[in-house]
């Protein structure tokens, strides 16, 4: 019975890897960023339901487990905002990283065999977006896969490539009493490298190398060479990624400048508050607001043109030290630094996790994992294999009381019954809005906001659907709520959007100056954007500042522009037939 229950939680967590590319559900608002979190979320409940009802060995807990856990919780739980989507994801994975310590076995060839399956799926996809034959989830980019832009698809199909091409490296002896086997994972491989070369997705790329890189090292460690073998390794190592940087940021320099940029900036919000930081969240809440004060007084042009309306950090280190602190950066690094070169246990699949978890942290030195559920589910489960694997540690916290067991396991499953619950209603609410918006325009919904009002309970901390309520509000006239969302965005995920916005209310209300100023901020968080100073220009033409309006506008008509939209095109023309004459 044991070993059947073993054989269909490997099978789980083999489908928990699927799902996290598989785009399923597909009838979800916010599809390409909240897919993941109602599949994978789901499988993981009934994945800890069956170890904690049937579990394989005494719930036993070391204190490195405890600590894994409580790193884990601090690391991805919002806890001033529970309720979200995001977080309820998070505690299901959670209570399936506890689940794991009761499984007597993985059947880590199961999970393998998924991963390899996960990886063909993610290729497949993407080969059809390319050739046109399905469409992309963005307007900008030509491969997505199931998300919302190509450097997570890129960084996925990366992590399934580390674990196909790492596990040659450390079973190929055994492999090649498996040919046909073995051929199939290089077939896999070669059928997926195309296509992430096509991503032009840099950060991926070098989580490839390092995770690879890093696999040979291990490799080297476990089979005992020698010192001086070791250090011409890490030296040729160091000199190929620093190349492999150099190389890379010759593929896109202006890409690579822009974060430059935000590292830079996020240094002053770093000196602001050095030790505890601005909590969670944090970065994307104030990132703007420094952004537009250093567009204001130190920025070279190039600067100016290079800034963007970004909400990530493009580092996860940076983000972290912003968010918690000086004392954050120390936990966060003190983890990476443990499971990556002190933990001790050297079995095979404990190295293919590590460097598997390389690739994660590599790419998050350039990218945004926080920001991606599939990765985080990802990073967690590797972690959770990793500890099940390393079972030989001395500190533990032993459940052998009958009765203190039985009470541990009904408290996890009511949590669970609880977070399936949340689960259920957060998808029955997605859905509903999801079926909304397909069968009707906006414009249509705006008449009737029942809908809206009824769902934002649920679904207000989702920035996303924030924006559309804050966007019905204003159609309907309601301005009480519109100003309560507005107040809400601007203090939690600010834009120039939103601002532009806010100053045409406050323009209507003839409020000049407010509007004024929330023209000149929006201005200021993305100076390349002309829209806000086109706004500005109006504004002063109809308050009498006729002297500055012309000049804006002479500047915005006779300036290079970063993007030429329509939206452009449409400004260029009212402010040629608005200031015709004194343009000539």
């Amino acid at each position: 019975m044991k070993s059947k229950i073993n054989y269909l939680i490997s099978l789980l967590l083999g489908l928990l890897i699927i799902m996290s590319v598989a785009g399923i559900p597909v009838e979800v608002f916010n599809h390409p960023k909240t897919f993941a979190v109602f599949g994978m979320a789901g499988i993981s409940l009934i994945i800890s339901f069956l170890c904690f009802i049937a579990p394989q060995k005494d719930i036993k807990f070391s204190r490195l487990n405890i600590f894994c856990f409580l790193f884990l919780l601090l690391y991805v739980i919002d806890f001033l905002h529970l309720n979200t989507i995001w977080n309820i994801g998070y505690l299901c994975l959670l209570s399936l990283f506890i689940a794991s310590h009761l499984l007597q076995q993985i059947h880590y060839i199961i999970i393998f065999k998924s991963l390899l399956g996960a990886a063909v799926l993610l290729t497949i996809w993407g080969y059809l977006q390319y050739f046109e034959y399905i469409p992309s989830n963005s307007e900008y980019f030509l491969i997505t896969g199931p998300f919302h832009n190509p450097a997570v698809f890129a960084i996925m199909l990366s992590l399934l490539l580390s674990i196909a091409l790492n596990s040659i490296i450390l079973f190929y002896r055994s492999l090649m009493n498996h040919k046909f086997f073995l051929v199939f994972i290089i077939t896999v491989v070669l059928f997926c490298i195309p296509l992430l070369i096509l991503t032009y997705a840099r950060a991926a790329y070098l989580a490839l190398l390092a995770s690879v890189l890093y696999c040979l090292y291990l490799k080297l460690r476990n089979n005992g060479k020698g010192r001086k073998i070791k250090l011409y390794y890490s030296a040729g190592v160091l000199l190929v990624i620093l190349i492999s940087i150099g190389m890379l940021y010759k593929l896109k320099p202006q890409s690579a400048n822009g974060r430059f940029l935000v590292w830079k900036i996020s240094c002053r919000m770093i000196h602001d508050k050095p030790l505890t930081g601005f909590g969670k969240g944090g970065f994307a809440a104030n990132y703007l607001y420094y952004q537009a004060d250093y567009m204001k007084s130190f920025a070279s042009p190039e600067e100016r043109r290079l800034a963007g309306s970004t909400h990530l950090a493009f580092n996860e280190p940076l983000r972290i030290t912003v968010e918690y602190g000086l004392i954050g950066l120390i936990i966060y690094s003190s983890f990476i630094i443990w499971i990556l070169f002190l933990s001790t246990n050297r079995t095979t699949v404990c190295v293919l996790l590590k460097a598997f978890l390389a690739g994660i942290v590599v790419w998050g030195m350039f990218g945004y994992p926080d920001q991606v559920f599939s990765i985080q589910a990802l990073w967690i489960i590797a972690i959770a294999c990793y500890l099940n694997k390393n079972s030989g540690t001395t500190y533990e916290f032993s459940g052998t009381n009958r009765l203190l067991s039985k009470i541990v396991i009904i408290v996890i499953c009511g949590t669970n019954c609880f977070l399936g619950m949340k689960l259920w209603n957060k998808r029955t609410s997605y859905h509903e809005l999801y079926t909304c918006l397909d069968s009707q325009n906006f414009q249509s919904i705006s008449q009737d906001s029942n809908i809206f009002v009824r769902l934002q309970e649920e679904m207000i901390d989702d920035i996303n659907f924030a924006y559309l309520y804050w966007q019905l509000t204003k159609m309907r006239h309601q301005e009480i709520e519109f100003l309560r969302i507005s107040d809400y965005l601007e203090k939690s995920f600010p834009t120039p959007g939103l601002l532009l916005m806010k100053g045409d209310y406050l323009k209507k209300k003839s409020c000049w100056k407010e509007a004024e100023e929330a023209y000149k901020l929006a201005s200021d968080m993305m100076p390349s954007l002309q829209l806000p100073r086109g706004k500005l220009a109006f504004l002063y033409n109809e308050t009498g500042r006729k002297e500055e309006a012309v000049a804006i506008a002479h500047e915005i008509l006779t300036e290079d522009v970063k993007v030429y939209s329509f939206s452009t095109f449409d400004l260029h023309r009212d402010l040629r037939r608005i200031f015709e004459d004194e343009l000539k």
